[in-house]
């Protein structure tokens, strides 16, 4: 793994061995874990904390999903729901088979099953073998789901249809000229750009006025999209090799490049650079006038994904946290960084030892504490009772169901099998 734009410097290195990838599927920065799928649709983790390679017990699947990163759905091929985690799976198999499975970011799925003209929706939260929802929908051949958004919206024959995860409740109807071809969210979830059957534009959706605001009129006919996974562009595979970048905030389509449409290329860095593959190499090019900036030498033969983390960067003396010792008095003395000391500069601390950091066992992240407590009340190993710690992740404060730490990653796993709870352990405390 390379730290852009310094292409050249290695910043991590897997001490397992790694199968071909197909995809990534997202990545938790709060874990340090980027989740992805190989060749054989089998999902995989990479762990940036302790550089191991994590494959569960096989299970044939299609269409994986993540939201978060740690936690892979989808539709079995035997029409079960299965969920995929580091340390094991888990199934549960619908009244009628799931086709397609789309997690949210509050723990729930929504399960789309059956076949026919007329398929069913269900509401469920794993672990839990319980339906808490159902709904019925005609003609639905595929759904889309808004990552940041409680939305799914289905695509059949001309029309797409939002189905609130929370309630399963239908919105309206939004109806396009030719057949939907393909449909694709923006980050923040509050658009989702759509392209159909013999048409040259892009229809802009917004997903809380439930209609078209806005169409990108295209050079010819589009064959796929995607959106820059920072929210700036919008890439749309042409005839050919070529592929064009209309801006989010215009919607308009601002140059043309030439270049192969894969499951990792193109892509737009976080400097607004877009990487496309030349030959053997990868080029970054500036987006407007496309002058290349930098070229990776034998970097088509590399996996890309662009994501942002500082979990890599060490921390400088001078920005340690303050110590706060207790005396035998009730007050409490507080030592903070002197103006000198936080001046100065400060030589790189080493890498943290996960050793010495301990491992911690986690079973869920929720966004209702009360549930939270809840489960956590439920779990006891060793006379040692789970907690609750909390955090923020991209703004939502989200509630951690965790053990430990514990000192080493054996005797950490060993608590979390004993819990009877599905687990994830890593490094560090909570």
């Amino acid at each position: 793994m390379t730290r852009y734009p310094d292409l050249d410097s290695v910043v991590w290195t897997a001490n397992d061995a790694a199968p071909a990838l197909d995809h990534v599927l997202g990545f938790d920065s709060e874990a340090g874990l980027v989740a992805a799928s190989d060749a054989r649709n089998h999902p995989l983790w990479f762990d940036l904390r302790t550089g191991s390679v994590t494959s569960p017990a096989k299970a044939e699947a299609r269409d994986l999903r993540t939201v978060d990163g740690s936690t892979v759905y989808a539709a079995g091929t035997d029409g079960a729901v299965v969920r995929f985690t580091p340390t094991g799976n888990w199934s549960y198999k619908p009244p009628q088979p799931a086709t397609e499975v789309f997690p949210q970011s509050n723990g729930t799925v929504v399960v789309l099953g059956g076949r026919g003209a007329t398929v069913t929706l269900w509401r469920m939260r794993p672990p839990a073998n319980t339906l808490l929802d159902t709904a019925k929908a005609d003609r639905v051949s595929s759904g889309v789901n808004v990552s940041l958004g409680d939305e799914v919206f289905l695509a059949r024959e001309r029309e797409i249809v939002g189905i609130r995860s929370r309630t399963l409740e239908f919105s309206h109807t939004i109806e396009f000229d030719h057949p939907v071809l393909a449909a694709a969210a923006s980050p923040s979830g509050d658009r989702l750009y759509v392209i159909t059957e013999s048409s040259h534009r892009v229809e802009v959706v917004d997903r809380y006025q439930n209609r078209v605001t806005s169409r990108i009129d295209l050079p010819g006919q589009p064959r796929a999209l995607r959106v820059d996974a920072f929210g700036r562009y919008v890439l749309v595979r042409g005839p050919r090799d070529s592929v064009w970048i209309a801006a989010v905030g215009t919607d308009q389509v601002i140059s043309t490049v030439l270049t192969s449409w894969a499951d990792d290329l193109p892509f737009v860095a976080p400097d607004g650079a877009i990487a496309v593959r030349n030959g053997a190499d990868v080029v970054f090019r500036d987006v407007a006038s496309g002058k290349e900036l930098q070229r990776a030498t034998g970097g088509s033969s590399d996996f890309w994904y662009p994501f942002v983390w500082t979990g890599f960067r060490r921390r400088a003396i001078a920005a340690q946290p303050i110590t706060i010792a207790k005396p035998d008095s009730d007050t409490v003395a507080v030592r903070a960084p002197t103006r000198a000391e936080s001046t100065k500069t400060a030589a790189p601390a080493p890498a943290p030892d996960s050793n010495k950091l301990g491992f911690t066992v986690s079973f869920s992240a929720l966004l209702d504490e009360a549930q939270a407590r809840e489960q956590a009340a439920k779990i006891t190993v060793n006379g040692r009772a789970a907690r609750v710690v909390t955090g923020i992740v991209s703004g939502t404060t989200v509630y951690r169901v965790v053990l430990g730490p514990y000192q080493t990653r054996d005797e950490a796993e060993q608590a979390g099998r004993a819990s009877g709870q599905t687990f994830v352990i890593y490094a560090g405390t909570p």
